[in-house]
């Protein structure tokens, strides 16, 4: 399920109003410095028997605080649907079905009834995917439909918003 173009289709055909945009990378950065930081408060802790624990606790913490801080900056590196006007971050949200409420499911999202299908009981079948991309403080929604057919999901309609 190609998520990436669907992202895609979303900035060209909303003229601007939904644009690829980053979170902000001080959390990380401020994990990661903590990490360095009990790497060097490491250095001045004196080498004895007394406190060789607490040298390989401060250790094992520091090396654990590094790595989570640089794949959480890498996860933050990549762009997410920012809706410009509300401000805020577009929340996803995958809708499964089996195959046979194929026409039904196609049905509401080409009318753009997506109050309607958000109250479908969903499958635990990902036959019919219906991905959501919707705006916390306003009626913003984009959804599109993929099924899954011959071991690959593809595109069962075109990417379909209201504002």
């Amino acid at each position: 399920m190609s998520k990436y173009d669907m992202c895609e289709a979303m900035y060209a055909l909303t003229h601007g109003m939904v644009v690829s945009r980053r979170r902000s990378l001080l959390p990380p950065l401020v994990v990661t410095t903590a990490g360095v930081a009990m790497f060097v408060i490491n250095l001045f802790i004196e080498p004895t028997a007394d406190n060789s624990n607490l040298k390989s606790a401060i250790v094992l913490f520091a090396a654990i605080f590094v790595g989570v801080g640089v794949v959480y900056a890498m996860v933050r590196r990549m762009g997410r649907p920012f809706h410009t006007k509300d401000g805020c971050f577009l929340s996803k949200k995958e809708y499964k079905f089996f195959k046979e409420r194929k026409a039904e499911v196609v049905d509401l999202v080409k009318r753009r009834d997506f109050a309607t299908l958000r109250s479908l009981p969903t499958d635990g079948v990902s036959a019919v995917t219906v991905v959501m991309y919707t705006s916390p403080r306003s009626g913003f929604c984009a959804a599109q439909v993929f099924e899954y057919e011959e071991m690959e999901i593809h595109p069962a309609t075109e990417l379909i918003w209201q504002a």
